[in-house]
C-alpha cells in the first residue's frame, strides 16, 4: 500500500490565512504527519502587505503637446518624498510604477492621491499583492473525495460525467504556478510565468515561458513587520488538480473534470503576486495580447482565480476580467476565507466574474468563508477544524521550499471551492461551446442546492450533474413532432394543434402557423384558429416551429383538413310583438343573429283548423284582417349567408285573432300604502275580458294585503285582446317602514340601555311588538342584545313584521324537524308558504328548517330580499364588500343589503368593507337591519 504510506506522510493542515488589507500570498502552516492531524491556528487578522509598485494610467492626448509621464511621477515623488520611477508598461497601456521601498497603506494613499490629482492621469491605484485562499493541508485518495460525491455536501461529478468530463475545454489557472505530477501531467498545457518580479519569482528572471511553481515559502518579517514565515503552499498545483487531476489511472485523486486541460499562469510567488501580473494574465489566459510575451496558443473558455485580497475592484482588474468576458471566457473566483462580506475583497468584488463562497461536508456555509451579495454559488472547500478528512484531497508536493517528492495533500478554503466550480464550467462548455460567460453563470446559479441556514450564500450549491445535464438538453438537437388538428372542418369553427411528442424542447419556444391550400395565413398564428368564409371549401394545415437558443429551429407540418364545409349560423327564436285583433300590426323581433350581418327572410302563415296553412307576407310586419279572425298567426325567419346553412327559426303562435272591437284598455290596478306594512293594499279592479295575475296566478278582484314590491300583468281573456299601446302591468314598492319613532326615555328592556349602540332600533322592536323579549323571575323584561338570533324567533320577527298576517298553518309540518305543537311552528311554516324559506332538503328527500341553529348573516340576507318578494335588483359583477364572491349563494341578496343601506359592513381600511356572510347576527344587530328595511 504505497499510496497509503505516502498519504500518511504528507498530511499537512492549512487554515484559513486572512486576506490583509492589501492583498499577500497565502500563508501555509506545516502540521505534524499525523492522520487526525488538526489544522493549527493562525490569526486572520494580519498586517495589510505593503506594496512598492502602483499603477498609472495618463490621458490620451490628440494635441500637438504629448503628455509626459516623467514630469507626472517628479511631482509624485516630490509629494511623498520618495523616488518613483517607471517600471513597465501593461498590455492595455497602463505604466507600472516603483518605489524604492514598499510603502504603509498611509503612505501609499497619499502616493496615490497625489499621481490621481495630475491633469495628465486618468486614475492611479496601488499594484495591490494578491494572495491564495487555501487553508491547512492533510492527504487522501478518491475514495475520501467527498466534494465529488453525491452525498450531502458533494456537487454529484460522476452523474455528469455520464455527459461530459471536460475533453476540448481549456481552463487557465492563474496561481502559483504548476508542477510536474504524474497525475496531472497529462492534462497540462503550455502556460507562461507571469511574475515580472525576479524577486518574487525566484527563478532569477522575470516573465518567461516556464510557469513552474518556484515556491512561495517565507521567513518572518520578510513578506511584512510582524508576519510569521510559511512553507511553501504549491497552491497552483493543488487548484489544477481539483480541476483536472487525471481520473482512472488507479492513483491519486480523479479531477472534477478528469478530461479538461489547464493552462497554468503563474502570477504568485513570494509574499503574493501583483494586481498587475494578474491582469495580464487574465487577459493573456483569454487570448488577448500583452506586450513582450507571445500569444496563448491555447486560450481558455474558463479562468480560476483563487486569490484575492482586502481592496476595492481596481480599474486594472476590471478591465481585464471585462476583457476577458468579452472574449467568452467565465472568470470563477474564490469569495475569501474572512467570514466578511465578500464586498470586502477583490476580485470577488468585481463585476464579471462568478464568485464562489466554501461549504463543508455537510451542506454548510464553512466557517471561513466570505459571504454576501456578491457570492454566487457555493462550492465544497471543506472544514478541518474537527477533522482533517473533511478536507479537499488534490496534488501537491512534499517540498517545505523548493519542490521535491509529489504527493496528495487536504486543504480547505474558498481556493478549493473555486475550482470544482471551475471544473463545472469546463465540463458545460465542453457540452455546448456556444454558451457564454453569463449563460454558464445563469445555469449554475438555476441549479443550485440550499446551502443549510446561510444567508449570502448566492444560489447554493453546485449540482455539476444537474448543471451539466440541463447544458447537454440545451445542446440536444430538437427532433420533431408529427402535429395534428383537431376540430370540425367548418367555417366559423376553431381548429387546434396538437403538436405530437417532441424531443429535447423542454426550453423550446413554440410558434404556429396555419396555412390554407399550403398558403399562410395571415395573422394566424396562434395554436387555435377559427375558420373564416375565404377558407371554404379549402384544405387547412398548421406548421409547428420548436426554437431554442443554441440549436437550428425545426418545423413539422400537419396533415390537411378535410376540404372547409359551410359554416352553421345561430339565431333566436323570434317573437311576435303586438295584439292579435283586426287592423292591429304584429312585428317580427328576430333577435340576435351570428355571425352578423346575416340577411333575415320572413313569412307570415295564418294558421285556421282543417288547413296546413296559409302563408300571408313576407315582410318583417303583418297587420290583421278580417280575414284572420279565428286564426292564429306564426312568423319563420330564415338566416342567409355564404358560405353558412340556411338557418329558419319560427315563432310561437300569436293568441287567436279577434274582431277590433275586442280590443279593450284594462282598468287600472290601485295601490294604497298605509303607515304600517300590515295596512298596506293593492285593489283588482273586475273584468269579463281581463285577468290580472301576480307572480304567473290570477287574482281576484278586490282589495288584497300588500308586502314589498308587488307587480300586477292583465292578460286578455280568451276571446278579447289587450289594445296596442295599453298599459298592461303596474308595480308599486310598499315601504317597510312606519311613521318616524322616537325612542322612548326609559329601556322597554331591563338588559339595553339608553345609550347603547341599536338602542332606538331595539325599543322599535318592543313599540311595534315585533319582539316582547324574556319576562324574567323578576317580571322584568329582557331582550339579550349580544345572543345571535336562532332560526325560529327569527320567523316569528319576520311574520309580525309583515303584520301578523291571517294565516292557518297546515295540521301536517312542511319541516321534518319542526313539531306542529313548538313555539313558532305558525310563523315557520308562513315563512315556507310565503316562499321565504325553502330550508334544506336532506339525503332521504325531507327537508328540515333547523330551528334552533343561529342565522347566519347570509341567510338572513336572503330572508329579508325575499320578505319584500325579491324587488327588482341586479348585483354589479363587482362585490361591494371584498369578503364576498360574485358566485357564492346568496351574493346578490348581501348586496342588495348593501345598496338598500340595511348594512354597511365593517370597514377594515381604507375603502375596504366586509361583510362577514357567515357569521351569526346578534339580536341587536338584527333590530337595526328591520328598522332600516325600505
Amino acid at each position: 500500500m504505497v499510496s497509503s504510506r505516502l498519504i500518511l506522510l504528507s498530511v499537512v493542515a492549512l487554515v484559513g490565512a486572512a486576506l490583509p488589507a492589501l492583498p499577500a500570498a497565502a500563508v501555509d502552516t506545516p502540521a505534524p504527519p499525523l492522520p487526525s492531524a488538526a489544522p493549527l491556528p493562525v490569526t486572520s487578522n494580519l498586517p495589510a502587505t505593503p506594496t512598492d509598485q502602483f499603477i498609472v494610467k495618463f490621458k490620451e492626448t490628440a494635441g500637438i503637446q504629448s503628455i509626459d509621464p516623467q514630469k507626472s511621477l517628479k511631482t509624485a515623488e516630490e509629494a511623498v518624498g520618495l523616488p518613483v520611477e517607471s517600471l513597465r508598461t501593461t498590455s492595455t497601456g497602463e505604466e507600472v510604477v516603483k518605489t524604492d521601498r514598499k510603502l504603509s497603506p498611509q503612505e501609499a494613499k497619499a502616493l496615490v492621491a497625489t499621481l490621481a490629482a495630475d491633469p495628465a492621469v486618468e486614475y492611479a491605484e496601488p499594484d495591490t499583492i494578491m494572495q491564495t485562499l487555501a487553508t491547512a493541508p492533510n492527504d487522501t485518495y478518491y475514495n475520501l473525495q467527498w466534494g465529488l460525491g453525491s452525498g450531502t455536501g458533494g456537487i454529484n461529478a460522476l452523474g455528469a460525467w455520464d455527459v461530459s468530463r471536460g475533453e476540448g475545454s481549456t481552463v487557465a489557472v492563474i496561481d502559483t504556478g504548476i508542477l510536474d505530477h504524474s497525475d496531472l501531467n497529462a492534462n497540462v498545457l503550455p502556460g507562461y510565468d507571469m511574475i515580472s518580479n525576479a524577486t518574487t519569482a525566484r527563478d532569477g528572471d522575470g516573465r518567461d515561458p516556464n510557469p513552474r511553481d518556484e515556491g512561495d515559502a517565507t521567513s518572518d518579517n520578510q513578506c511584512a513587520a510582524g508576519r510569521a514565515g510559511v512553507r511553501s503552499s504549491w497552491h497552483g498545483t493543488h487548484v489544477a488538480g481539483i480541476i483536472a487531476a487525471v481520473a482512472g489511472n488507479n492513483k491519486g485523486v480523479a479531477g472534477v473534470a478528469p478530461q479538461a486541460k489547464i493552462v497554468p499562469i503563474r502570477a504568485i510567488g513570494t509574499c503574493g503576486g501583483y494586481s498587475s501580473d494578474i491582469a495580464d494574465g487574465i487577459r493573456w489566459a483569454a487570448g488577448g495580447p500583452v506586450p513582450g510575451i507571445p500569444a496563448n496558443a491555447n486560450p481558455a473558455r474558463v479562468i480560476n482565480l483563487s486569490i484575492g485580497g482586502r481592496a476595492t475592484c481596481s480599474a486594472t482588474y476590471q478591465n481585464a476580467l471585462d476583457f476577458a468576458r468579452s472574449q467568452g471566457a467565465a472568470v470563477v473566483v474564490a469569495a475569501g476565507n474572512e467570514n466578511v462580506d465578500a464586498s470586502l475583497v477583490s476580485p470577488a468584488n468585481c463585476s464579471n466574474v462568478i464568485t464562489v463562497g466554501a461549504s463543508t461536508r455537510t451542506a454548510e456555509k464553512a466557517y471561513y468563508s466570505n459571504f454576501g451579495a456578491n457570492v454566487d454559488v457555493m462550492a465544497p472547500g471543506g472544514d478541518m477544524t474537527k477533522d482533517a478528512l473533511n478536507g479537499i484531497v488534490s496534488t501537491l508536493n512534499q517540498g517545505a521550499d523548493t519542490a521535491t517528492t509529489e504527493d496528495y495533500y487536504l486543504k480547505s478554503g474558498t481556493s478549493m471551492a473555486a475550482p470544482h466550480v471551475a471544473a463545472v464550467a469546463a465540463m458545460m462548455v465542453a457540452t455546448l461551446p456556444a454558451l457564454t460567460p453569463a449563460d454558464v453563470e445563469q445555469r449554475l446559479k438555476a441549479n443550485g442546492r440550499p446551502v443549510a441556514g446561510c444567508i449570502g450564500c448566492g444560489s447554493g450549491l453546485v449540482d455539476a450533474n444537474a448543471t451539466v445535464k440541463q447544458v447537454a438538453a440545451d445542446a440536444a438537437p430538437i427532433v420533431a413532432g408529427t402535429p395534428t388538428i383537431a376540430g370540425e372542418a367548418a367555417v366559423g369553427k376553431t381548429l387546434t394543434v396538437d403538436r405530437g411528442a417532441w424531443s429535447n424542447v423542454d426550453s423550446a419556444e413554440w410558434t404556429y402557423q396555419w396555412n390554407r391550400w399550403g398558403v399562410p395565413v395571415a395573422g394566424a398564428t396562434d395554436s387555435t384558429y377559427t375558420l373564416v368564409a375565404d377558407d371554404h371549401q379549402a384544405a387547412m394545415t398548421v406548421t409547428v416551429t420548436a426554437t431554442k437558443k443554441y440549436v437550428p429551429a425545426v418545423s413539422a407540418t400537419s396533415a390537411p383538413t378535410a376540404q372547409v364545409g359551410p359554416g352553421t349560423l345561430t339565431g333566436d327564436t323570434p317573437v311576435i310583438l303586438g295584439s292579435a285583433y283586426v287592423g292591429s300590426t304584429l312585428t317580427a323581433q328576430a333577435g340576435t343573429w351570428e355571425p352578423a350581418p346575416v340577411e333575415l327572410r320572413y313569412t307570415w302563415t295564418r294558421h285556421k283548423a282543417g288547413t296546413t296553412g296559409d302563408d300571408v307576407s313576407s315582410l318583417p310586419e303583418y297587420t290583421l284582417t278580417s280575414e284572420d279572425v279565428g286564426s292564429t298567426l306564426t312568423v319563420q325567419v330564415v338566416g342567409v349567408k355564404t358560405p353558412y346553412w340556411l338557418l329558419s327559426m319560427t315563432s310561437k303562435p300569436t293568441a287567436t285573432v279577434v274582431a277590433a272591437d275586442k280590443a279593450v284598455t284594462p282598468a287600472p290596478v290601485v295601490f294604497n300604502e298605509a303607515p304600517y306594512m300590515a295596512d298596506d293594499s293593492y285593489t283588482i279592479p273586475g273584468s269579463d275580458s281581463v285577468d290580472y295575475q301576480v307572480d304567473g296566478k290570477t287574482v281576484d278582484a278586490g282589495t288584497h294585503t300588500a308586502r314589498g314590491q308587488v307587480k300586477v300583468t292583465a292578460k286578455a281573456k280568451e276571446g278579447w285582446a289587450l289594445l296596442n299601446g295599453a298599459t298592461s302591468e303596474w308595480k308599486a314598492y310598499f315601504s317597510s317602514k312606519g311613521p318616524d319613532f322616537t325612542a322612548p326615555a326609559v329601556s322597554p328592556f331591563k338588559d339595553v340601555l339608553t345609550t347603547q349602540q341599536f338602542y332606538k332600533e331595539m325599543s322599535w322592536l318592543a313599540d311595534r311588538k315585533i319582539s316582547t323579549g324574556w319576562v324574567e323571575a323578576d317580571q322584568s323584561v329582557t331582550y339579550r342584545p349580544v345572543t345571535p338570533i336562532n332560526r325560529d324567533a327569527m320567523a316569528a320577527f319576520l311574520y309580525r313584521m309583515a303584520g301578523s298576517p291571517d294565516y292557518t298553518p297546515p295540521a301536517q309540518s312542511p319541516f321534518k324537524d319542526v313539531l306542529t305543537t313548538q313555539q313558532f311552528y305558525k310563523e315557520m311554516s308562513w315563512l315556507a308558504d310565503a316562499g321565504i324559506s325553502s330550508g334544506w332538503t336532506e339525503s332521504d328527500g325531507s327537508r328540515t328548517y333547523r330551528p334552533l341553529t343561529p342565522i347566519n348573516r347570509d341567510a338572513m340576507a336572503a330572508f329579508l330580499y325575499r320578505l319584500v318578494n325579491k324587488p327588482d335588483f341586479e348585483a354589479p359583477t363587482t362585490a361591494p364588500f371584498s369578503d364576498l364572491d360574485p358566485n357564492q349563494q346568496f351574493y346578490k341578496e348581501m348586496v342588495w343589503m348593501k345598496v338598500t343601506g340595511i348594512s354597511t359592513g365593517w370597514q377594515i381600511g381604507e375603502g375596504n368593507y366586509v361583510y362577514k356572510a357567515l357569521e351569526p347576527i346578534n339580536r341587536d344587530a338584527m333590530a337595526a337591519f328591520l328598522y332600516r328595511m325600505p
